[in-house]
């Protein structure tokens, strides 16, 4: 990942993030003052909940700049593919989630970012693909390394998109806070010394992660 990148990405997230605690803070002075039934405390909410959002981003742009800093202890691989789909489908109850991960393998990660990478994956899958079809969790191993595919029947990335794993390249318009999910993943990737792709198989997109293998501890 390029350095000079990730360092702007950090100051970015800094910066910003010092504006964001003003608005917020601000916002919530507002909220006890203004009557609640009143046109204006609608809007000054409208103002939080917008604040709240850039904060959430934020500590996803954080989470990039810092994946080369990540804390690594093996990681059980089915175990976070399980965890993240049945996470997303309370959440997601309309879109079905297939796993097969019966692999016993461990990756050298922080647990909190390999569940983050997986429920990134998922989303970008449920975003693309048509209402009600499934995604689908594959989990193999080769002899030095764990293999994640996510696929969905969404129509693919196109080619003129370029580099999809920096920062704010998207197939998605009038979305806040897109552009950030598969520079997480590629991040989580890259600092392990490991890869991620994107590409065709059939009518499916498979997003492709090759994730070296640590022994359990």
């Amino acid at each position: 990942m390029d350095d000079t990148l990730i360092r702007y990405a950090r100051q970015l997230s800094h910066d910003l993030n010092n504006f964001t605690t003003v608005v917020r803070t601000y916002s919530e002075l507002l909220l006890t003052e203004l009557p609640a039934a009143t046109s204006t405390h609608a809007d000054v909410a409208e103002i939080q909940r917008a604040a709240e959002s850039m904060v959430q981003y934020l500590q996803r742009v954080t989470r990039f700049a810092r994946a080369s800093s990540m804390r690594r202890s093996p990681v059980a691989v089915d175990a976070g593919l399980e965890d993240a789909a049945t996470t997303f489908q309370r959440l997601v109850a309309s879109r079905p989630v297939a796993v097969t991960a019966t692999t016993n393998a461990f990756i050298g990660a922080e647990a909190t970012w390999w569940r983050e990478v997986l429920a990134e994956l998922l989303q970008n899958a449920h975003e693309a693909a048509p209402a009600g079809a499934p995604i689908e969790v594959r989990a193999s191993t080769t002899p030095t390394h764990a293999v994640v595919e996510v696929r969905d029947t969404g129509p693919g990335f196109p080619s003129s998109l370029g580099n999809l794993g920096r920062p704010f390249v998207t197939t998605k318009s009038g979305v806040r806070g897109a552009g950030m999910g598969l520079a997480l993943v590629t991040a989580f990737a890259a600092a392990q010394g490991g890869t991620v792709s994107f590409g065709r198989d059939g009518q499916e997109t498979v997003v492709r992660l090759e994730l070296p293998l640590v022994a359990p501890q």
